[in-house]
């Protein structure tokens, strides 16, 4: 996850002449409105799923002591995740360790795979892609390919994950992305890595469609992919001067329509919210959405009070905390929140 930032006006005049003769997935118009709409109802195969199997989140505090802090985050939302985030950077080996034990709770390990390295030089960073679909990287892949299959239980790979945003050095690089996407695919069926499945994780379009910020242009095909999935955040009114409060449907709305189109289950992969008195309404509507429309099968809360970003730490205020985990805790999903929540009166905010 990165903040948005804006692109020079050339580089945006220029994006947008090509966008008038590029074919999109996506709508501007479509799904406008901010209150709640039904995609898709749930499917009757969706609900012996427990709420807690339906979401993962990430939290950095992870990178130490993992099966203690991995306890305490739990305890926070009050229920065992179905799933896990968990960023490598490129020659990264595979967590093994800690897929195995998020294997022995029952919970799957969800690699977010950054196509660059904080040890690498930013000259360097920029050449990955294409060295990866030049080969150059095959042996460290095939390797990694061979310790998620040995793992023997399902792994999911969100390679080059936000590849249409700015932020990143392997952002916006259409063609490098998708020769490395297939060409690191085909390595992980040369291994018989079938147990792991790869997951298209674009960032929300954000401000005026262009074909760098699109999600269509990245796609590596359906051969090449399992799961399509987005990120998206909002950042609230405090942050900088890009950014204002938004509803989920804010956020969302103008990708949802794309992503449906390719006709793959749907993830929302990562997600936040900051913690604000009006983060408990916030919540109560993404989470009704997110009941009623059953084709997306999760989401990934990100858990996280970094330097110099919100704080989206679902302990951030008792209200929010509240609403998730009784959410959290329900055996089955269904439309709205329960009863008992919604004749709740907000609890005293508090600020951290």
């Amino acid at each position: 996850m990165r903040v948005r930032v804006p692109g020079a006006s050339l580089v945006l005049l220029l994006s947008l002449l090509l966008i008038s003769c590029h074919r999109s997935f996506l709508s501007k118009s479509a799904y406008s409105s901010k209150s709640a709409y039904l995609l898709c109802s749930v499917k009757e195969n969706n609900l012996p799923l427990t709420n807690a199997q339906r979401f993962g989140f990430f939290s950095s505090n992870l990178w130490k002591d993992y099966e203690e802090n991995l306890k305490s985050e739990i305890a926070v939302f009050g229920a065992t995740p179905g799933y896990i985030l968990w960023y490598l950077q490129m020659g990264d080996d595979f967590p093994v360790q800690i897929a195995e034990h998020n294997k022995k709770l029952g919970t799957y390990t969800v690699i977010n795979q950054d196509i660059a390295s904080t040890g690498f030089t930013p000259e360097k960073n920029e050449q990955l892609l294409k060295e990866i679909a030049e080969g150059k990287w095959d042996e460290y892949l095939r390797r990694f390919a061979r310790q998620a299959r040995d793992l023997d239980y399902k792994v999911y790979y969100r390679f080059g994950y936000e590849m249409n945003g700015n932020w990143f050095s392997w952002g916006q690089k259409k063609k490098l992305f998708v020769n490395a996407w297939r060409h690191t695919w085909k390595l992980f069926k040369k291994e018989k890595a079938d147990n792991v499945e790869w997951v298209f994780s674009p960032s929300v379009v954000w401000g005026e469609l262009t074909f760098d910020n699109d999600i269509l242009p990245y796609y590596p095909g359906d051969e090449y992919v399992d799961i399509v999935a987005l990120d998206g955040y909002n950042f609230g009114d405090d942050h900088d001067q890009y950014h204002k409060w938004e509803s989920f449907i804010d956020v969302y709305s103008a990708s949802i329509a794309g992503l449906m189109n390719f006709g793959k289950p749907m993830w929302i992969a990562e997600i936040g919210c900051p913690s604000d008195p009006r983060r408990y309404q916030w919540l109560r509507d993404f989470l009704e959405f997110f009941d009623t429309n059953g084709c997306f099968e999760v989401f990934f809360w990100f858990n996280e009070n970094k330097v110099g970003e919100p704080n989206f730490r679902i302990d951030g205020d008792d209200a929010s905390l509240l609403v998730f985990r009784e959410w959290a805790q329900r055996i089955n999903r269904k439309s709205g929140v329960s009863d008992e929540i919604a004749s709740l009166k907000m609890p005293a905010y508090k600020s951290q």
